[in-house]
């Protein structure tokens, strides 16, 4: 379910206007008497929590591991399903770099082979996981993100 996107503003003719009735505690009550030509959406708790939920799962990189072991097939393309708690159909994830800081150079360029492999074969989300197809199986386990998750 997308985040609603129609909101409007409260539109009038001149200024706005209000009623001062007096409360019995000797406060007032100042019900809104303005004649709108358009009504305007509310937007609250339940808005902006919806909103940065989204932001927060834009943001969020779900780290993880292909093993060498788990692909599956005899021929090309191969396959291999993991766990990914919270993914869903709808997701769009993007795959990007999980390489550990300071990395050494033969760990870089074996990293970046088997990210090569992995991120020129297709990737889809299920209901908590995801599946991997490649072409060529990656020599080592590697360690990926999936941003969006």
């Amino acid at each position: 379910m997308g985040l609603k996107t129609d909101y409007k503003d409260a539109m009038f003719d001149g200024q706005r206007r209000y009623r001062l009735i007096p409360n019995e505690d000797g406060t007032y009550s100042l019900p809104d008497e303005t004649a709108y030509t358009q009504k305007g959406d509310k937007f609250g708790a339940n808005d902006i929590n919806a909103t940065n939920r989204a932001i927060n799962q834009i943001n969020h990189v779900a780290e993880v591991t292909l093993t060498v072991a788990d692909w599956n097939g005899s021929a090309a393309p191969y396959t291999q399903t993991i766990p990914v708690p919270g993914a869903t159909e709808d997701m769009e994830a993007m795959v990007v770099s999980a390489l550990a800081d300071g990395a050494t150079e033969t760990v870089q360029k074996s990293y970046s082979k088997a990210f090569g492999i992995v991120t020129s074969g297709t990737a889809s989300l299920g209901e908590g996981t995801a599946t991997f197809k490649v072409y060529k199986k990656p020599e080592t386990d590697i360690s990926i993100g999936l941003k969006g998750v």
